[in-house]
């Protein structure tokens, strides 16, 4: 009778202790966190462009090019496309200047540029992008011509992977009132209009676009 009596009173502890086949918490295994994809930008050489406009006429006639031998560095990857060019610097060779027309190309080259000092290059370098009174982002440029440097503020847009910098220069900043005078010497019956005046303008546009 003890014997029966301590078997169950053995079984009695052993289950209000917790034993025999009372479940036990499967601990689940961990995941690593995802982490949010980032979209970087870069800049590509092939897929830039860096045109102008400049004027003739009284009326004001825009005429415009482009430069095709440019280089650009300081640039770099960048979750933001306008500041993959926050420490950019560039140069652009008068050489590569083209307005699809021989002639027209030749006296800028020769009646213009070659009439400025140490402007068979154009230096320049991005000083500051920033975000202006109305909440647009702006590019101050650093731009060399004819051995003067000047900033220049632009206007900085995006299209999905394009963006444009776009803005203008007066000649007149960069010492060239006899480069322009020169060049309308040379030029003087092409840039007469219709009041019959000879007029060649000293603003000239800048128009930039890159796909990132």
């Amino acid at each position: 009778m003890k014997k029966i009596l301590f078997a169950i009173s053995s079984a009695v502890l052993i289950s209000a202790c917790g034993g025999g086949d009372t479940a036990t918490a499967v601990e689940k295994p961990k995941q690593d966190s995802v982490k949010p994809e980032v979209c970087t930008y870069s800049y590509d050489s092939s897929a830039t462009t860096i045109g102008f406009g400049a004027f003739k006429f009284t009326e004001k006639k825009e005429v415009k090019g482009e430069f095709i031998k440019f280089t650009v560095e300081g640039t770099e990857e960048n979750d933001r496309p306008f500041f993959v060019f926050k420490s950019a610097t560039f140069k652009i060779e008068v050489e590569g200047l083209n307005t699809n027309d021989q002639a027209r190309d030749y006296n800028i080259k020769s009646s213009f540029f070659a009439k400025m000092d140490s402007t068979s290059i154009i230096t320049g370098k991005v000083k500051e992008i920033y975000l202006d009174s109305v909440n647009n982002y702006c590019v101050l440029v650093t731009l060399k011509l004819n051995n003067v440097e000047k900033d220049i503020e632009m206007a900085l847009r995006q299209e999905g992977d394009v963006v444009s910098i776009t803005g203008s220069i007066n000649l007149n900043d960069f010492k060239a009132q006899k480069a322009l005078a020169s060049l309308n010497t040379t030029c003087k019956d092409l840039h007469k209009g219709s009041d019959g005046k000879s007029v060649t303008w000293p603003e000239v546009n800048i128009y930039v676009s890159t796909t990132l």
